[in-house]
């Protein structure tokens, strides 16, 4: 796409209601832009003292590029950003940038300073909450919730793609040298050889199983930080199951991990852990869910470090997925507080929210 077509597309987007409306727009030759994103208002107390806040909870706005390219090629990019408001704070950061190629044969192959890892290919199963979960399988661990270890949105990473067949499917994830990781507490590492896969085999049409794996290896090891060294490898292994069809939703994910998880004071611990999410869609536009999230230390040093998180909720789909309110209520029954030299036992939490989809 040009630059004088590219920037009427941007201008059109941004000044016509109608053309804002259609999302997708495409020139003469194919290529085409599409605009997506979300706003999001949110309601949050978390209890005890807290007198509640409001913030722009995951509001965001992406970019989304595709090119025809010769011999059945197609060059694509992505590009988003997330905005902060009240509690939040003020602010603009990005959430995705990458851009690559595809090939019905030969697969897809992506680089970026941020991307979903082919780990999250099967993490997703159950990260579905509206604030609460994900809290369970180790996939949003450190103190950027997966960027930098490679789990969610990684952080320096070139991935894979591709397909054995319509109902096999596989993936690699591969990270460079990640530098001052934030892990807990203030305390800092250096990241290196992040590698992973993944791959999904869908049993009968709507029910997929996926298992999936990565790794790093640490350096550059703040002195304070407890139970790793330089040199010493974090590693995490997940199992999904996942079931949907026109109104049902289930999800469930367990993984196991060697060095992955830290409490709030840097303390590495080996772990297990478990999440289920489910909802059921009624016709009136009424879907209840329910949330359950599970990990403990398998090595004890995690000084009695413990989630245990049970959330309910409900929403409201004035339309399907697109414009919706929602309420969820975080019961909290582990030893996730840092109190002294010990964990105790969390507030409950309660949220709700506006949640508009373009």
């Amino acid at each position: 796409m040009n630059k004088s077509i590219l920037s009427a597309v941007i201008l059109t987007a941004l000044t016509s209601c109608s053309a804002f409306a259609a999302h997708t727009f495409t020139n003469d030759t194919g290529d085409s832009l599409t605009l997506d994103g979300r706003f999001d208002v949110r309601y949050q107390d978390k209890g005890g003292d807290h007198n509640g806040e409001w913030n722009s909870g995951s509001s965001r706005f992406g970019l989304k590029g595709q090119m025809g390219l010769d011999n059945n090629w197609t060059g694509f990019g992505h590009a988003e950003w997330a905005y902060n408001s009240g509690s939040n704070g003020d602010n603009i950061y990005n959430r995705l940038l990458y851009a690559g190629l595809e090939h019905e044969k030969y697969g897809k192959i992506a680089a970026g300073t941020k991307q979903w890892s082919t780990f999250y290919d099967v993490a997703w199963f159950t990260d579905m909450g509206r604030v609460f979960g994900s809290r369970g399988s180790g996939y949003y661990n450190l103190s950027d919730w997966g960027i930098a270890s490679g789990t969610g949105r990684a952080e320096n990473s070139i991935t894979y793609r591709n397909s054995i067949s319509y109902n096999w499917k596989y993936g690699f994830t591969y990270q460079t040298t990640r530098e001052d990781v934030d892990l807990a507490d203030g305390l800092k590492a250096t990241l290196k050889n992040g590698m992973g896969a993944s791959t999904l085999y869908t049993v009968i049409d709507g029910l997929t199983i996926g298992l999936a794996y990565h790794q790093n290896e640490f350096d550059d090891v703040d002195a304070a930080v407890q139970n790793i060294k330089d040199g010493d490898t974090q590693r995490i292994g997940l199992l999904g199951v996942n079931y949907t069809n026109d109104a049902l939703f289930v999800g469930f994910t367990y993984s196991q991990g060697s060095n992955w998880e830290t409490t709030s004071k840097a303390e590495f611990y080996d772990h297990r852990g478990a999440e289920f999410f489910t909802y059921y869609h009624f016709e009136n536009g009424l879907r209840p869910t329910f949330n359950v999230n599970y990990l403990t230390d398998t090595d004890d040093n995690a000084n009695g470090y413990e989630r245990q998180l049970i959330i309910p909720g409900l929403e409201y789909h004035f339309k399907e997925n697109k414009f919706l309110v929602w309420t969820e209520y975080q019961f909290d029954n582990g030893s996730d507080k840092s109190v002294g030299n010990h964990y105790e036992n969390s507030n409950d939490q309660f949220a709700a929210g506006i949640r508009y989809y373009f």
